[in-house]
C-alpha cells in the first residue's frame, strides 16, 4: 500500500527541517512524498533541494496559496492513501506504519483522524494533548467538530483518507474558501463516509505567531460552511461513532479485531452531544470560578488597603499620643521650676 504525503510551504525554513525529517524518517513505508514551496526566499528551496533524491516531486514557484499548493502536490501523486502535513507540523515515529496497518486491515474505513489531539509550542516543546470521544456527521453539522462557538476542530495533520474517497469529491480541494478549505473538505468527506477516530497520537500541531492573524477569518468561513453545506445525513437522526483501539489479549470480544486493531461502533452519537454539554458546563463553571476569584482578589486588595489605612492611623495616633505626653511632661517641668 502506497501512502502519498504532500507538504505545502512558504518561508518556513525555521520549522521545515523537522517536518521533512518526520516524514522521510518513517520506517518501512512505501512512501510518495511531494513538497510544494511557494517561492520562498529564506533558504527553504535549498533545504528541499537537498532532499530531492528522496522526494517523488517538488517545486519552488509562486502559487495561489496553501490549498492551491496542496492540489498541485496531489496531482503528482498516485498513492492509495493520501494526506498533507503543513511545514510547521510533524508526524510521530509510528504514524505512517499505523495508518498503513489500519487501511490494510479495514477496507470499510475510508478516512481516519486521531482521538488524541497533540500540540507543541513554537520552540518544539510539549504544549498539550486532548482526548476526544469520537466523530459523527451529525455532530459535525451541529458545529461540535469546530465552529465559532466550539473550537474542538478535527486535527487536520492527523487526517488520512483513501484515494477512492478523494475521487468521489472531485479529486481536489475546492477554491471557494481561502482559510477553511480543509473544513469544507471534511464536510464533503462526511457526505460519503464516517470519520473513524484512532486512539493514538498521529501528528503534532505547532503553535506559532503567524497563525494568530487568521483565526477569526478561519472560524468565520467555518460557520459559513456549516450553514451552507447540508450533509446527506439528517441532523435529527443519530449517527454511529466508530473508533479504533489497539487490541490486547485480555480484551473482551467487542467490535471487529484485525491485525492488532479493534474497531468499535457506538450506534448512537448522543454521547458526543452529552460530552459537549459537559464540556460547556465545565467551561462555564471555570468562567464563574475565574470571575469569583477576581472579585475575591479585589476584596482582598480592599481589605489590605483598609489594613494599611488603619495601620497609618494607628501610627499617627501613637505619634500624637507621644507628642502630647512629651509636651505635658515638658510643661510640668517648667511649672515645677518656677
Amino acid at each position: 500500500m502506497k501512502i502519498s504525503i504532500v507538504t505545502p510551504s512558504f518561508n518556513q525554513s525555521e520549522f521545515l527541517p523537522q517536518t521533512l525529517a518526520s516524514v522521510l524518517g518513517q520506517p518501512s513505508i512505501d512512501l510518495e512524498y511531494v513538497v510544494i514551496d511557494g517561492g520562498s526566499t529564506d533558504g527553504s528551496r535549498e533545504l528541499i533541494e537537498s532532499h530531492a533524491d528522496r522526494l517523488a516531486w517538488w517545486c519552488s514557484e509562486k502559487d495561489a496559496g496553501q490549498y492551491d499548493a496542496i492540489n498541485k502536490g496531489f496531482s503528482h501523486t498516485t498513492g492509495d492513501v493520501m494526506a498533507w502535513i503543513n511545514s510547521s507540523d510533524a508526524y510521530l515515529p509510528w504514524t505512517l506504519r499505523t495508518v498503513r496497518e489500519i487501511f490494510e486491515a479495514f477496507p470499510e474505513v475510508d478516512w481516519i483522524t486521531s482521538l488524541y489531539k497533540t500540540c507543541i509550542a513554537e520552540n518544539g516543546g510539549f504544549q498539550s494533548i486532548q482526548k476526544v470521544p469520537g466523530f459523527s456527521a451529525r455532530a459535525f453539522q451541529c458545529g461540535l467538530h469546530g465552529s465559532s462557538t466550539d473550537t474542538n476542530f478535527i486535527q487536520q495533520e492527523t487526517c488520512f483518507w483513501r484515494r477512492s474517497l478523494w475521487d468521489k469529491i472531485g479529486g481536489k480541494i475546492k477554491p471557494d474558501f481561502r482559510y477553511a478549505a480543509d473544513f469544507h473538505l471534511w464536510a464533503e468527506f462526511f457526505d460519503h463516509a464516517p470519520l473513524v477516530g484512532v486512539a493514538a497520537p498521529l501528528a503534532v500541531f505547532r503553535y506559532h505567531d503567524e497563525q494568530r492573524s487568521t483565526v477569526d477569518r478561519y472560524t468565520g468561513e467555518v460557520d459559513e460552511i456549516i450553514s451552507g453545506h447540508a450533509l446527506n445525513w439528517k441532523t435529527n437522526e443519530p449517527c454511529p461513532v466508530q473508533n479504533l483501539y489497539r487490541a490486547h489479549p485480555s480484551d473482551k470480544a467487542v467490535g471487529t479485531t484485525r491485525q492488532g486493531w479493534r474497531l468499535e461502533t457506538i450506534p448512537d452519537d448522543g454521547i458526543l452531544f452529552e460530552m459537549a454539554d459537559i464540556d460547556n458546563a465545565l467551561h462555564n463553571k471555570e468562567i464563574v470560578i475565574r470571575e469569583l476569584a477576581g472579585v475575591a482578589e479585589e476584596r482582598l486588595a480592599c481589605i489590605e488597603d483598609m489594613k494599611r489605612a488603619v495601620d497609618d492611623l494607628r501610627v499617627k495616633a501613637d505619634l500624637k499620643y507621644q507628642l502630647r505626653t512629651t509636651v505635658q511632661s515638658y510643661l510640668k517641668r517648667l511649672s515645677g521650676s518656677k
